[in-house]
């Protein structure tokens, strides 16, 4: 059994077990065929533990990640059922590494590199969320560590 992401049971493809999804996959599942090819593979849909859910929340504050919220949601129920993540989306296995989720790729092999990012204001380089101080230039998210996973 896997936590699988929406594009998997889109394309259909790499998935040969049952497979969990949350409730914001589903919802995501807009187009006729993605609706058909959800109910013809094994899917059950599970919601994640709030505290998984508010913990991989904080890590994606802390790195910058991009991950939607239900991206978020599926790495938080990976780790409640001690699952296999199956994406492609690199943003989404980035975050997953960083709460040491093990992940699987379905039609591209994984990342192999986790990487933490700042915003940080692309005039002065100050590290800032909001708008800098000094220059009152908008901050640009800059990759900050990377490392192998």
């Amino acid at each position: 059994m896997k936590v699988v992401d929406t594009n998997v049971i889109i394309h259909g493809r790499g998935l040969e077990e049952k497979a969990l999804i949350t409730l914001g996959v589903e919802r995501e599942l807009k187009t006729e065929g993605s609706k058909i090819s959800r109910l013809a593979l094994n899917i059950e849909t599970v919601q994640p533990s709030k505290t998984s859910l508010n913990k991989v929340n904080q890590k994606a504050d802390q790195i910058c990640s991009q991950a939607s919220k239900v991206d978020q949601s599926l790495v938080a129920l990976a780790i409640d059922r001690e699952k296999v993540l199956m994406t492609d989306d690199k943003e989404l296995q980035n975050l997953a590494y960083h709460m040491n989720v093990e992940v699987e790729g379905f039609l591209d092999r994984p990342s192999k590199r986790k990487i933490s990012w700042k915003m940080k204001c692309p005039s002065c380089g100050k590290q800032t969320d909001k708008k800098c101080e000094s220059c009152g230039v908008t901050p640009v998210r800059k990759r900050d560590q990377y490392s192998s996973v």
